[in-house]
């Protein structure tokens, strides 16, 4: 569905890319910059239709994501005009922050623990926090989901700590369609020989049980498909004001047909269910 998006936006079909890119951010499964990239492009293809309220909607949940992004020359002066409301909108919100507590090295044949933070102010964006850790001498993975919180402790599991191994351990923030709303990358070193080595982090909160098995490729490289851009969203602050970021048929975190955006009690202004899905 993305590749399709691409493809009608590329030959200039604005009005044909609109609904693929809003389909592709229903159907879900996309990386951090691929949320953005929708959302930053149904905004600009609405800008240019002049359907002002869902495209400064669409900006706001790009802008609380990446507040860096980029305006597409297709929006037009009054896009760039809307998006920069946006970002000013969401200033004093600031991108989502997610960081994790990984171990350098492990002892081979231990179990080991992974903590994953997420600023309060995003929680009610996210449906799950997930762990994907891979052994890329052998390709075996593993995978574990847990319920948002602001920290939660994972274990992974012996059978990835083999000697030599060399892990990769991305962490997550999944919205409700699986999307990755931010990720963040570390690697793990196995001695070929056992040694002594530091303890892991100390538990800050619950541990994840096993949800799945994956067979996500690591990679380094930030925008990598389809498990690329494994880079920290950071920055922010936490607000005071309902959660906002219901654009429409797509909702960030959840379900919920009329909320409120601001960044303090006394100045919200509606949104409604304006945004991604039109009828």
């Amino acid at each position: 569905m993305l590749k399709q998006a691409r493809a009608a936006w590329d030959r200039g079909s604005l009005t044909a890319a609109e609904p693929l890119y809003r389909d592709a951010l229903e159907k879900g499964g996309l990386a951090p910059s691929e949320v953005v990239e929708g959302y930053v492009r149904l905004g600009s293809i609405r800008a240019s239709l002049g359907k002002k309220d869902t495209a400064l909607a669409a900006f706001r949940a790009a802008s609380v994501l990446d507040a860096n992004f980029t305006v597409p020359s297709e929006a037009g002066s009054k896009g760039a005009s809307i998006a920069e409301k946006a970002k000013r909108d969401t200033a004093k919100i600031g991108s989502i922050q997610l960081a994790a507590q990984v171990p350098k090295e492990v002892q081979t044949g231990k179990p080991f623990k992974v903590t994953a933070t997420v600023d309060r102010a995003h929680l009610p964006m996210l449906s799950a926090i997930a762990v994907v850790a891979k052994d890329g001498t052998t390709g075996k993975d593993v995978a574990l989901e847990a319920k948002p919180e602001e920290a939660v402790e994972f274990e992974i599991g012996s059978e990835l700590t083999l000697p030599g191994a060399r892990i990769a351990v991305r962490v997550d923030a999944l919205d409700a369609h699986q999307n990755r709303l931010a990720s963040t990358e570390d690697h793990v070193r196995v001695p070929e020989k056992e040694t002594i080595v530091a303890a892991a982090p100390p538990s800050a909160s619950k541990t994840a049980s096993p949800a799945r098995e994956s067979s996500v490729s690591a990679s380094n490289n930030v925008g990598t498909p389809p498990a690329g851009d494994w880079g920290v969203r950071s920055g922010g602050t936490f607000w005071s004001s309902p959660w906002p970021y219901i654009i429409g048929g797509i909702a960030l975190a959840g379900a919920g047909a009329a909320v409120y955006f601001g960044t303090r009690p006394s100045d919200n202004v509606s949104v409604g269910a304006a945004g991604v899905r039109e009828q």
